[in-house]
């Protein structure tokens, strides 16, 4: 498929998703949200003058994030583990996907003071609300991902690469508005603001094949 028919693809079917989110339509929703991400792995399968390890790993990634999708579509906070755990998953391969392109530099030290500010306010925001809302259970699952996702960003810094950092912070703020809707407060256009960066952040990492700094 020629590459700016699949990127137009991949925005078409993300739009659609919202729409199918806004119209309540569950089938459509079931085949748009993994679906999306699957036009992801695709774009992500023409990219060339990669090394064969970094491109594994993005894909790996991508396809353990569209798993991630399906879970979390179903109901019950059993589901919702078990799809936090697959976007866990997806989180470590791209660890070690930006290990493989790593720069390290003393400066790179500095990066983690805001990310570690940034996690530490809304962990302590998402402990408080769990607590309150009697999902205290998940708050260790929750933790270790906050952590890995953090990690995940400051690996992003290390590889250089713009789009890599620019995904991985988007990464993390789809995740924190949807645990933020979830665990503290309720927020009228949360469900559209989560798939928009998620959407955005998976395109960029895939991106990040094409680009090292």
């Amino acid at each position: 498929m020629n590459r700016n028919l699949l990127i137009a693809a991949i925005v078409v079917s993300g739009i659609g998703y919202l729409f199918a989110m806004a119209g309540e339509q569950t089938v459509l929703r079931w085949i748009l949200k993994p679906g999306t991400i699957l036009l992801i792995i695709g774009l992500a399968g023409l990219t060339r003058n990669v090394t064969k390890a970094y491109k594994t790993y993005i894909v790996v990634g991508l396809f353990l994030s569209a798993i991630g999708d399906g879970l979390l579509l179903l109901p019950g906070n059993q589901w919702f583990a078990a799809g936090l755990f697959a976007f866990l998953a997806a989180h470590l391969v791209y660890i070690i996907a930006f290990m493989t392109r790593w720069i390290f530099s003393s400066v790179h030290w500095l990066t983690l003071i805001p990310i570690a500010v940034y996690s530490y306010f809304l962990l302590r925001e998402l402990h408080e609300g769990m607590v309150a809302g009697g999902n205290s259970g998940l708050w260790i699952p929750v933790l270790i991902y906050v952590i890995v996702i953090s990690i995940m960003i400051w690996s992003a810094v290390i590889s250089g690469s713009r789009f890599a950092i620019a995904g991985a912070v988007l990464f993390f703020l789809s995740d924190s508005l949807l645990a933020w809707n979830m665990f503290v407060a309720p927020l009228a256009w949360a469900n559209y603001g989560v798939m928009i960066t998620y959407y955005s952040a998976q395109f960029l990492i895939a991106r990040s094949m094409e680009q090292k700094s």
